[in-house]
């Protein structure tokens, strides 16, 4: 047990216990790229580009920050695995489920909750969503079935619905797996990240009449559970897959260094090359939805199994804050949109500035209402519950 003299302070932001650096960085840069999406989209939506380099826009790499989620899911497949697997017991029993669920409610549900409950109720005077049915609505997301039946009320929620339902199932999923040698749970694994690719394909090629703009792609191919589960179970992957460290990683750098360039370069060029769900590239987004959980599980694997030219960039300050606020600012993040739209839009000089110019006004004071907005969230509701986290063991 931690000295209590030696323990951080309620304010500090500090790392969770157990934590894995390098993961809170690459958390830290998920946010980030999440962020400069949703900061991006209000400039792009009105002016159709931001800055046109030739044929290209400097908006694609930032419209493609949907990216960070896979990221989420990918280090949430790692660490719930990692986690589950260092405390694993001889036997799967009631016990032990009842208390990693508990963890896991009291890590994920009162910020939802809190975040959900004063949307729902419109006391936020700059966030009003129009909900057809409140009642309908906070009944599906009580219950996370937004990634099915769709979110009017915070659509950012919706991977919520399908984190929720992997850390229900994943004790189930590890203790059939071992059962398994290692091979033969490398191969179930990997059809198991495949079969969303194939399911995304056959409900695209089934829904030729419903899927005809972003918005309907997004429900209907994107955000249900089933489609969304590839970083997760690569995530799955790559925890086992540290657990074992296989010494080709382990004992040479050198690997190390090319998985993660080639993690990084596969991310870097499918982020970078077209905008693929704003520019309705729905067919193509079917398999870069397979791919960029690729790059970052390789990313991952790299980071976790030694030390890597990135490591130390992973492991700033900066980003350690972006990893430990992520989940807050997550959460209320969109309700910062339309007050960050109304501050630069009261400057008179806003309507008239160039496109780039509009968006170098409009990122900072989204992403410093974001981290704010967040930070108050986690201090306030999400860390008392982490401290009383803390205290539940699995053993």
């Amino acid at each position: 047990m931690t000295p209590a003299h030696s323990r951080p302070g309620y304010f500090a932001i500090a790392a969770r216990p157990g934590a894995i650096p390098e993961l809170d960085g690459l958390r830290g840069i998920a946010i980030l790229l999440v962020l400069l999406r949703h900061a991006a989209r209000p400039i792009h939506a009105e002016h159709g580009g931001i800055l046109q380099v030739g044929s290209w826009d400097i908006a694609v790499p930032l419209l493609n920050g949907w990216m960070g989620v896979d990221l989420f899911f990918v280090l949430s497949g790692f660490l719930i695995t990692h986690h589950l697997l260092m405390r694993w017991p001889e036997r799967l029993g009631a016990g032990f489920l009842l208390r990693y669920w508990l963890k896991r409610v009291l890590r994920t549900f009162p910020a939802y909750y809190a975040t959900l409950f004063i949307v729902a109720a419109g006391v936020l005077p700059f966030y009003r969503p129009q909900v057809a049915d409140l009642t309908g609505e906070v009944a599906h997301h009580v219950i996370f079935l937004q990634d099915y039946l769709g979110s009017e009320l915070v659509p950012a929620f919706w991977s919520l619905g399908v984190e929720e339902k992997f850390y229900l199932l994943c004790p189930f999923i590890l203790w059939w797996l071992g059962a398994y040698p290692r091979m033969r749970q490398i191969r179930i694994l990997t059809a198991l990240a495949l079969l969303p690719l194939l399911l995304r394909a056959m409900t695209l090629a089934l829904s030729a009449g419903v899927v005809v703009d972003y918005a309907s792609f997004f429900w209907t191919v994107r955000s249900p559970f089933h489609l969304a589960l590839d970083g997760l179970w690569l995530g799955v992957m790559c925890a086992l897959a540290c657990r074992w460290r296989p010494a080709a990683l382990t004992g040479d750098a050198a690997n190390r260094h090319r998985l993660l360039f080639a993690g990084i370069a596969l991310v870097a060029l499918l982020q970078s090359a077209v905008a693929w769900f704003d520019a309705g590239h729905f067919r193509a987004s079917v398999i870069v939805l397979a791919l960029v959980p690729v790059g970052f599980a390789a990313i991952v694997l790299a980071v976790t199994s030694g030390t890597t030219a990135a490591s130390r960039v992973l492991r700033t300050r900066w980003l350690r804050f972006l990893a430990v606020t992520s989940y807050s600012v997550y959460l209320t993040h969109m309700l910062m949109v339309p007050v960050a739209e109304g501050l630069v839009g009261s400057v008179e000089a806003f309507s008239q500035a160039s496109p780039p110019v509009q968006f170098l006004l409009f990122l900072p004071v989204f992403v410093a209402l974001s981290l704010v907005a967040g930070l108050a969230l986690h201090l306030a509701v999400e860390k008392p519950f982490l401290l009383l986290k803390d205290r539940v063991q699995l053993h």
